[in-house]
């Protein structure tokens, strides 16, 4: 640190620049940008986004400007949290940081430097033709027929401009827009705003921005204004900016009411969601004009754990439903499901509704259905149980439907299709034909053949044909870890045992009900292919680890209830139970 040199001009990896911006830059406010925090003591805990995970276990602490998860045991700074969230290197974590920060940094390499100035040259255009398209819409003739289409839609200004609605006029008005201010035609091309003619893409149409979480517009899409347009809808393309597939549309407006109702509102189409507004549902979003993808639950579960799914009342709307139910149920989030009287969409619900449109979609809501219910009601509807093949079908169809659902749900889903229909839950749990026979192992998967039995069934034949195998499976298993239909029998052969020994069951099978009487003879006549002790055991564990990721997924749900109903003290208790119940499963998985 003698006289001064000047040395070459600070590059990425300078220590003074990672300093500089970190020093500018807030871990908390990079991360709630991403992950909804609850402050807890000094620190701020949430769902970590690297991980699925149904408990908060990340944390956020502010004085040390750290985080760690608790669950896959990262860690890091601000650097390395963007680096993870933004799948980028330390050098892109710096330069997206260094930007927000203000930080100039002096040297870059080639092949980053190009990719980040197209990046913002391109979020720079879209910006600037929103701020265009809405001066044309509200301040110039030109924009007559975008303001007499929202009229006609009864969207007033004040809900248009919270979504910048605007207007793209005919010819090359944008083109000469940008001349004027010297900016380039180029980058409005790779923006897909403009065609290489110099005409406007978007051209006599009323545009609508597409913005990120944080509000960016990120690309538009944009409604025809004349009758004669086959394409009543058009959308920009995907450009270094914008992915459809990671957006959600109107997230910018609706997560502060999504996180203070407890769910959000799931539509098909924009024009719904800028009505839903405009009548009061602020927590509507939509999938961007895409089916719904694994990227944007996983960014809706940022602010809340429920979807309320509102889509079309056509065929296209009701398999949309049933995939969002499906996509949302693997990500540990609820669904519910919003049935339109007499409207194929919210948009006609609600102007049709009028005045009255708070009120009775309030009602709606009260009454709708989770979204397996929903597919449940739609797969049984007319169904008359006195016809065996009426039976029959409907018992395939709802057993196609379940198993569309994690595994840990669907013996709940099965008892809630029973009470509804009255077929069996085990008719709809059955596989719909016998397993194939798998690959010799050592464990108990190469020891079954034909027909597959459940383990609580196969357990059940064993000890009937090899009682002495008590001795092993009472100290690892308790009755009310068996399924309920398997239960009641095997408290009764063990009461046998303990009474008499192996030669119990065969001195008091005469007491036994006809159909566990039935059961064992049948065991006796045919036993399973493998009586030793050792398939026991491990049969035994498997019923154990099956019932232990049941109370998990049921202590789950609890803990959902328990953050809405915001009873902290039941939280707390939950996630302890989960993370102890957690590890069990895993050190069980880790034993087999």
């Amino acid at each position: 640190m003698g006289g001064l040199t000047i040395g070459p001009v600070p590059t990425l990896s300078s220590d003074d620049a990672f300093a500089e911006v970190k020093a500018k830059v807030d871990l908390v406010k990079v991360v709630q940008e991403h992950v909804r925090l609850t402050k807890r003591n000094k620190d701020f805990w949430g769902l970590c986004p690297f991980h699925q995970e149904d408990s908060p276990s990340f944390k956020v602490n502010p004085q040390m400007q750290s985080w760690y998860c608790f669950g896959c045991e990262r860690s890091g700074d601000v650097f390395t949290f963007v680096e993870l969230i933004e799948k980028t290197d330390k050098r892109g974590a710096l330069q997206l940081l260094a930007e927000r920060a203000g930080v100039e940094l002096k040297k870059l390499s080639p092949d980053q430097r190009e990719r980040a100035d197209l990046r913002k040259r391109v979020l720079d255009m879209l910006k600037l033709a929103a701020q265009y398209y809405e001066y044309v819409l509200w301040q110039t003739p030109a924009g007559e027929p975008g303001r007499r289409l929202l009229e006609s839609r009864r969207v007033g200004e004040e809900t248009a401009r919270r979504f910048q609605l605007g207007y793209a006029p005919a010819g090359r008005g944008f083109a000469e827009y940008l001349r004027a201010k010297q900016r380039s035609l180029a980058d409005a091309q790779e923006a897909g705003l403009m065609r290489r003619d110099g005409t406007d893409f978007f051209a006599e149409r009323l545009v609508i921005p597409i913005r990120d979480e944080r509000g960016q517009a990120l690309a538009f899409t944009a409604r025809t204004v004349r009758a004669d347009e086959q394409r009543k809808y058009i959308n920009s393309p995907e450009t270094p900016s914008y992915i459809k597939g990671r957006v959600i549309f109107a997230l910018d407006l609706a997560r502060d009411e999504i996180t203070r109702r407890g769910h959000a509102v799931l539509m098909e189409g924009q024009f719904d969601v800028i009505t839903s507004h405009h009548y009061g549902v602020t927590n509507a979003v939509a999938s961007s004009g895409t089916a719904l993808t694994d990227d944007q639950v996983r960014l809706l579960k940022r602010f809340t754990d429920e979807l309320l799914l509102v889509f079309d009342s056509d065929r296209a709307g009701r398999a949309a439903m049933r995939k969002a139910a499906t996509l949302a149920a693997a990500h540990g989030m609820r669904t519910r499901v919003v049935i339109l009287p007499d409207a194929k969409d919210p948009d006609e619900f609600l102007r049709a509704a009028g005045p009255d449109a708070a009120t009775r979609w309030e009602d709606l809501v009260a009454r709708a259905a989770s979204g397996f219910e929903a597919g449940m009601a739609e797969d049984s509807a007319g169904l008359n149980p006195s016809n065996p093949n009426q039976v029959e079908l409907v018992a395939g169809r709802l057993r196609d439907w379940i198993r569309q659902f994690p595994e840990g749900l669907r013996d709940g889903y099965a008892e809630a299709a029973e009470r509804h229909t009255g077929i069996s839950r085990h008719l709809l749990l059955r596989d719909p034909e016998p397993a194939p026979i798998p690959r010799p192992t050592n464990g108990l998967a190469g020891r079954v053949a034909g027909k597959k039995l459940s383990a609580g069934s196969y357990l059940v034949q064993l000890l009937a044909v090899r009682p002495v195998a008590f001795e092993r499976v009472r100290p690892m298993l308790t009755p009310q870890e068996l399924d309920q239909s398997d239960r009641a029998i095997f408290v009764r052969m063990l009461e046998s045992y303990e009474r008499g020994g192996p030669s119990g069951l065969e001195a008091e099978l005469a007491g036994y009900p006809p159909e566990e009487q039935d059961l064992i003879r049948r065991a006796w006549a045919a036993p399973p292919p493998n009586v030793d002790d050792e398939v026991a055991v491990e049969l035994a564990e498997r019923i154990r680890l099956d019932h232990m990721k049941g109370r998990h997924s049921g202590i789950i749900r609890e803990l959902s209830e328990a953050e809405r109903g915001r009873d902290s003290d039941m939280v707390a208790r939950l996630e302890a139970e989960a993370r102890e119940l957690g590890r069990a499963i895993q050190e069980m998985e880790r034993r087999g």
